[in-house]
């Protein structure tokens, strides 16, 4: 046989092969898109009216067969809402959609509110021991010789005359929520909750509340002011509280790193050198070395302090569990006697 003629019959053979492969691509093509436009539960098949005379008709079942949609789909996740790539008669993209750029934020009273809402939901005692402290501080801004500023220095201060002479025990907790100066109440308060939210959840896994917490440490702390103090001085403020919870905090998570501004330079380091560096700096303050304002009470801060360091080892020893079972108990045995 020629070779001529071999390679016609070769020629020919590929080119039939060559039409069957494509005719089948073409056909599970078709097949393939028709099973996928059925199947798909929020696109509607497209039914554009054309006018068949001018030979447009088969154009609709092209797009029927492409999986065309309708201008919106039919998503019930997103209602009076169109998806992003919807297309007009034109073919055109158009998009409704607001830019998360153009969205202006809640009104600032609905945030406070909101923030409020949380804080009470997480724990009444911060929320309450906030509130109180805030509205004391707007009773301090009372004259001095008005009437409410008089109660407020007979019954939320500490000092010997009110405490051990006039024996105003009320004023070791109701000056723990006493500030007269904007700075100290904004740092308090920072603290008072940043810690709070830390220790709440440790104080609860041993069965203490945080109140129990937050009155034991302001009155310890306001005696340890009593106690370093001659007699002239007097005392308000949240600090011995703020610093003992940050106390007890930096010792359960001693490598939490805290963030601080001093002198406005910014400061991190871990919680257990921090704790450390406090305790000095209050050591200090009660001998005579006074670093920075002389106003300072530093025999509540070091009472803080100490309290903090106390209670830590009382968590760690299993006694704060046993102390509540005992309380538990007897309270029960108390009530069931009544």
């Amino acid at each position: 046989i020629p070779s001529s003629q071999v390679d016609r019959k070769m020629m020919r053979r590929c080119t039939l092969l060559r039409c069957v492969v494509t005719w089948t691509l073409v056909l599970v093509h078709f097949s393939a898109t028709i099973v996928t436009t059925d199947a798909r539960p929020f696109i509607i098949p497209s039914s554009i009216n054309r006018d068949s005379s001018k030979g447009s008709s088969c154009l609709a079942c092209i797009e029927k067969l492409r999986g065309g949609a309708p201008q919106y789909e039919s998503n019930p996740n997103y209602k009076n809402a169109p998806t992003l790539g919807d297309v007009n008669n034109d073919g055109f993209y158009h998009a409704t959609f607001q830019s998360p750029l153009q969205q202006r934020p809640p009104p600032l009273t609905q945030l406070i509110r909101n923030y409020f809402t949380d804080l009470h939901k997480f724990s009444p005692t911060l929320f309450n021991g906030t509130v109180v402290s805030l509205l004391l501080f707007l009773l301090w801004q009372l004259p001095a010789s008005s009437s409410g500023a008089i109660i407020l220095r007979n019954h939320f201060l500490c000092s010997h005359y009110n405490v051990i002479k006039k024996k105003r025990f009320h004023a070791l907790i109701l000056s723990a929520f006493s500030h007269a100066s904007f700075g100290h109440i904004a740092m308090n308060m920072y603290a008072y909750i940043t810690f709070g939210r830390s220790v709440k959840p440790v104080l609860a896994s041993q069965g203490i509340s945080l109140w129990v917490f937050v009155f034991s440490a302001a009155v310890f702390g306001n005696l340890t002011f009593l106690l370093f103090d001659k007699g002239h001085g007097s005392c308000i403020g949240l600090s011995g509280v703020t610093l003992g919870l940050l106390a007890f905090d930096a010792l359960v998570y001693p490598t939490k790193e805290l963030r601080m501004i001093v002198s406005f330079i910014p400061i991190t380091l871990p919680a257990y050198y921090l704790f450390l560096g406090l305790l000095g700096f209050s050591v200090l303050g009660i001998l005579g070395i006074e670093i920075g304002r002389s106003n300072v009470a530093h025999s509540t801060h070091l009472g803080g302090l100490i309290y903090g360091a106390l209670f830590y080892e009382a968590y760690k020893r299993g006694w704060l569990r046993l102390w509540n079972y005992r309380l538990t108990k007897a309270y029960r045995a108390l009530k069931g006697r009544g």
